[in-house]
């Protein structure tokens, strides 16, 4: 559902969610939409009473936690609990591998998983296609680690590759019905 600056509210909340406080700038860069949209959004958010601003950065109030849980309770009546059951048992390995691969810091080793784990991506994506915009974000993570910045590997505050790891890993979770372990 559009939202002020053209944004999916869905998407827009659970970003924050994710993120627990974020500025308008990395919402923006992680939604995929431009720095006007991202301010756009997160100043109705605001003026909603679904968030709370404090030092140029928003939180979720418990009226935008509520409103998120109802859209996700929406979103989940439509995903095929089977297919997505076998997204989680496909991504399950390449997880506990990712862990390990994050510590060594090898970008050739994380572009080797990030193919692998591009078909588990695309299916999830079938099934939640709000989710498709993390292709994205892994890809400019991935570019930017093959181009020297080590930072982009594990960097909390941006979408660092393991940043954006841990979302889909919990967005996957959550799509299934599980609980993170």
């Amino acid at each position: 559902m559009a939202f002020a600056g053209n944004v999916d509210e869905l998407a827009l909340l659970q970003s924050v969610r994710l993120k627990e406080r974020v500025g308008s700038g990395v919402l923006a860069e992680h939604l995929g939409v431009s720095a006007a949209s991202g301010q756009a959004a997160y100043d109705a958010l605001v003026e909603q009473g679904k968030a709370v601003e404090s030092d140029n950065q928003i939180s979720l109030t418990d009226k935008g936690l509520a409103e998120l849980n109802d859209q996700l309770d929406a979103e989940r009546v439509s995903i095929d609990e089977d297919s997505i059951l076998e997204v989680l048992e496909a991504f399950l390995p390449l997880d506990e591998e990712f862990s390990a691969l994050v510590a060594s810091a090898d970008a050739a080793s994380l572009a080797d998983l990030d193919r692998r784990a591009s078909n588990v991506f695309d299916d999830l994506s079938a099934f939640v296609p709000r989710l498709s915009r993390y292709q994205d974000l892994f890809a400019d993570a991935l570019a930017k680690v093959q181009a020297g910045e080590s930072k982009w590997i594990a960097e909390p505050g941006i979408d660092s590759y393991a940043t954006v790891w841990v979302e889909i890993r919990q967005e996957l979770c959550e799509a299934a019905g599980k609980s993170e372990n």
